[in-house]
Formats: C-alpha cells, sequence, structure tokens
C-alpha cells in the first residue's frame, strides 16, 4: 500500500461537520481515488511537487492557499466550488497532446516524483494520467453541477 489521493465531494454542511470534528473525513464516502497518481500529476501540469498556477493548480491541491487543516490525522486541501469550476474548464481545454508536451518521465525521475521508478513504461505511464485527467475532470463537472466543493486528501 502506497500513499494515495483520495478526492471526496463536500456540500457545505459536512465541510462544516468535518472542520468542527463531528465528522471524521474517514467516515465520509471517497468519490475517487487516484491512487498513486496524485504526485506524477500535479508534477505533469504544474510542473513542479507542490505549487502551480491555477486554475491546474486545483486539480491536485496541494499549495497552502488550498490547505483546510490537519484533519483525522492526515492534512486536508480544500477546493471551493469557484476553484473547482474554474479547474474544470481548464482540464476541458487540455488536449492529450497538451498533456504529452507537459510531460517527462525522464524529469518525474530526476525530481523524486512518487512514485516513479527506473524502468518505468514511459507509454503506460502517460496513458495512466490522460485517463486519471478524465476521471477528475468527470467528477469535477458533477461536483460543479450540484454546487459543492471537493476535499482532497493524500492516506
Amino acid at each position: 500500500m502506497g500513499m494515495s489521493g483520495r478526492y471526496v465531494v463536500v456540500t457545505d454542511e459536512l465541510l462544516n461537520s468535518i472542520q468542527s470534528g463531528e465528522v471524521s473525513v474517514h467516515d465520509c464516502q471517497v468519490d475517487l481515488d487516484i491512487d498513486k497518481t496524485w504526485q506524477m500529476l500535479q508534477f505533469t501540469l504544474n510542473g513542479n511537487l507542490v505549487d502551480g498556477e491555477p486554475p491546474l493548480s486545483y486539480v491536485v491541491p496541494l499549495a497552502s492557499q488550498q490547505y483546510l487543516g490537519n484533519y483525522s490525522d492526515m492534512d486536508l486541501f480544500l477546493i471551493n466550488n469557484k476553484q473547482v469550476l474554474e479547474a474544470y474548464m481548464a482540464l476541458e481545454q487540455l488536449t492529450p497532446e497538451d498533456v504529452r508536451t507537459r510531460f517527462s518521465l525522464d524529469k518525474m525521475l530526476a525530481e523524486g516524483v512518487y512514485p516513479v521508478m527506473e524502468g518505468w513504461d514511459e507509454e503506460e505511464t502517460f496513458q495512466e494520467i490522460v485517463q486519471t485527467i478524465d476521471q477528475i475532470q468527470a467528477l469535477f463537472q458533477v461536483t460543479v453541477e450540484n454546487g459543492n466543493g471537493i476535499i482532497f486528501y493524500v492516506f
């Protein structure tokens, strides 16, 4: 088992319950688990391990601006509905060719991007990232339509 990136769609009510400690994020339904691709995706979209320019930095929110706090012994990051919409629109315009120009398995290896290892198949890794972007885009679309936000965490 490794560090897995997880998205939980939250209403304002659920967000308040998590913040107050009434509800543990461990008890919430995980709406999308992108497994170990979270840091590869962050690096591909933003060129580094943590920061980036909005709206693509909202896709895997790890920057201090999205930091919600430490709850249930893990760091939670919040993307509000407006940010989810902005990220969705940016992903909608991002073609696989655009992703290909941002993607570099060699750079990931050099930067120590989790969980990339020597000998990985470049095309297989690229396809996994494209598939993950599609899954996130679908989740973000539904989230925007319902007026909700998203909590992201690594567990």
